[in-house]
């Protein structure tokens, strides 16, 4: 693909967050930015961002894993894919290096965890079957009408076919979540809205949704202005955080606005009600929302007592 960039990984590949969801086991990174490119891409405000349009992809990640572990004493219980890309994103070279890290891992005993808006290709649901105990996921959908995902995330696939890995990973034994992350406000979150999305997301026999409205930082406000021209959508994106909170993201010194705490509230009763009629159970992402809720979103689904040698 024009824009991508091989290149060596100098640092270690199995790395920490500080994000409270994501602290409890190792990550590992694919790419420095991602050719989804979705307008509200946290990644797009870090100092490692390539820019749009380009993605660097680190040739050596899964030789550098395997000597990584070769001198762990214990290994990690699980590892998260990928906390600023997508690990299946639809290149070549990207798909093969994912494959490679991931096979080292399940082959060793040590769990792959995942978040993606992409289709998970055959050869990796192959690999899943195998190892469906020590593989969970979370599938990125936060509405069921196309339109609206093309507008946010116009180089992802599409509904049907994020739907269709929702159903794929849950019949061979894979634990699945869906994840309505972000939500935009009076934008994607009407009564009808949430009953198609949830209605869609129980058929496929996923049990599980993470909730998040989104939050905004810098970065992310200057995207959605760069590529949203209609004036009064963005108007609606943007004018209920004019009163917005300003909230801990828990990384170093970082933060962002969300919305007023008491639309937030208001907002996940409602959620939680709609979804409980299909039999779904919400998550709400206490990363984002720690003036409400300590809750997990369940991105990564080792226990509170689990004994994890990170590095």
């Amino acid at each position: 693909m024009a824009g991508l960039v091989r290149k060596n990984r100098i640092s270690s590949v199995l790395t920490p967050s500080q994000l409270r969801c994501l602290s409890k086991i190792p990550t590992i990174n694919i790419t420095a930015g991602c050719v989804h490119n979705c307008i509200y891409c946290y990644m797009k405000g870090y100092s490692q961002y390539p820019g749009d349009g380009k993605v660097v992809l680190f040739d050596n990640t899964a030789d550098k894993l395997r000597q990584e572990l070769a001198r762990k004493r214990k290994k990690p219980q699980a590892v998260y894919f990928c906390p600023s890309c997508d690990p299946f994103q639809p290149v070549p070279g990207i798909l093969d290096q994912t494959y490679k890290t991931m096979t080292i891992l399940l082959k060793a005993g040590i769990g792959v965890q995942f978040l993606t808006k992409a289709i998970v290709p055959q050869e990796f649901i192959k690999l899943f079957a195998r190892y469906c105990n020590l593989v969970s996921g979370q599938i990125g959908l936060t509405s069921v009408d196309e339109s609206i995902r093309k507008t946010f995330e116009p180089s992802t696939v599409s509904v049907s076919e994020k739907l269709a890995t929702m159903r794929k990973l849950v019949e061979i034994g894979v634990t699945t979540g869906a994840r309505a992350d972000p939500l935009v406000y009076g934008v994607m979150d009407s009564d009808e809205a949430l009953r198609e999305l949830f209605s869609a997301i129980a058929k496929t026999g996923v049990k599980e949704v993470a909730v998040n409205y989104l939050f905004l930082r810098p970065a992310i406000k200057e995207s959605i202005k760069e590529n949203i021209s209609d004036k009064e959508l963005l108007s609606a994106i943007l004018s209920p955080y004019r009163n917005g909170v300003k909230l801990p993201i828990g990384l170093k010194n970082s933060s962002g606005i969300a919305l007023p705490k008491e639309i937030r509230e208001k907002a996940f009763r409602r959620i939680r009600n709609i979804a409980e009629s299909f039999g779904l159970f919400i998550h709400i992402c206490g990363c984002k929302n720690s003036d409400i809720t300590a809750e997990s979103c369940n991105i990564t689904r080792l226990s509170e007592s689990s004994q994890l040698a990170l590095f």
